[in-house]
């Protein structure tokens, strides 16, 4: 599955936090075209009845920077 964090502050620190996950695997694959603060991530090895949503908002929310900023969590192909 793919999803799209959008957070125009923290890139980095997002790309890092994600991409260090065991368990789902996320790798990031670049932005969307034309809107540089939508980060697309491909995310795999889900283990079954996991929100991957919900948990990768959980993760971000959990740093430090977390709640200091604003960010959403969509999964690509879906109408918010």
């Amino acid at each position: 599955m793919r999803i799209i964090v959008d957070s125009f502050l923290r890139q980095p620190d997002i790309i890092s936090l994600l991409e260090s996950q065991q368990s789902p695997v996320y790798k990031h694959e670049g932005h969307v075209k034309n809107f540089k603060g939508q980060m697309i991530f491909d995310v795999s090895e889900v283990a079954e009845g996991v929100n991957v949503v919900a948990y990768t908002k959980g993760l971000i929310k959990s740093q430090p920077y977390g709640k200091a900023i604003v960010f959403r969590v969509i999964e690509e192909g879906k109408n918010w």
